[in-house]
């Protein structure tokens, strides 16, 4: 009898065992497993956070940053990357459209970029005829702009007597491309038309850079002529006005064009 007890104890003490061993082995065996697979949230982690970075890097390199505005009569925009690639190309009137058509320049570095452009023969052509040529670069901070514009001095763009280069106004984009304008086009319109207000964008728009630049010079000349005279300034600081003859504008110059010929007036 004591026997049957003791070995029913033993039993019951023998199967206590047996599940204390059996819940080690498979306690030991879940932490086995769950090392087994923490690897691979980690690895989608990792691999997500590649994707984020792909993406964002793709977007940095196809959004412009900055644009540079090349005006002679063809109007021409870069719109310019993070890392100084040309990513968009716009012409803003027909010859600066069959001008891009005719060259590859978008992935290009700006710089090679703008030579291939200045080295078309559209370009060329005006200026071997008298024509000028206007450069205008625009960068997202004042201090790009300045190193963008000093570049174009490096490159010899400055010292050419019939190219221009300068700074634009970010405030001046989104008016002059509503007006139908390339941002540098826009800019000397602007300033045409602080001389001569008889302008409108419509005649700008069908004129050359060389064209704008002599009005404008022909209005200025007006002014220092007057000054000269005695005339000081009018009410508010500004010169009185002169008044058009038959119509016509004050500062009013013969249109030349690139083969020598004067435009009818």
């Amino acid at each position: 009898m004591n026997n049957r007890i003791k070995d029913a104890f033993d039993s019951i003490h023998a199967e206590e065992a047996l599940k204390q061993r059996a819940k080690e082995f498979l306690s030991e065996r879940i932490q086995r497993t769950n090392r087994r697979r923490s690897p691979v949230p980690v690895k989608l982690t990792a691999a997500c956070a590649c994707l984020v970075l792909l993406l964002a890097g793709g977007y940095s390199f196809f959004a412009p940053v900055s644009a540079i505005s090349v005006d002679v009569n063809p109007s021409v925009e870069f719109g310019i990357n993070l890392f100084d690639r040309v990513v968009s190309v716009v012409g803003y009137n027909e010859d600066g459209m069959a001008l891009i058509d005719s060259l590859d320049l978008k992935y290009q570095d700006y710089p090679s970029a703008l030579e291939k452009l200045m080295a078309s023969d559209r370009v060329s052509y005006y200026l071997e005829n008298d024509g000028l040529v206007s450069i205008t670069v625009l960068g997202p901070t004042e201090e790009k702009s300045e190193k963008m514009l000093a570049d174009l001095f490096v490159r010899g763009y400055g010292s050419a007597s019939n190219v221009v280069c300068h700074s634009g106004v970010r405030d001046d984009v989104e008016a002059a491309h509503k007006a139908g304008f390339s941002f540098g086009k826009y800019r000397a319109f602007l300033e045409l038309h602080a001389l001569d207000s008889t302008v409108t964008e419509e005649e700008a728009r069908g004129m050359t850079m060389r064209q704008i630049r002599d009005r404008m010079d022909a209005c200025s000349s007006g002014l220092s002529r007057r000054e000269n005279a005695g005339e000081g300034p009018g009410r508010h600081g500004k010169f009185p006005a002169v008044l058009p003859a038959a119509g016509r504008s004050p500062c009013l110059v013969p249109d030349i064009l690139p083969s020598g010929r004067t435009a009818a007036t």
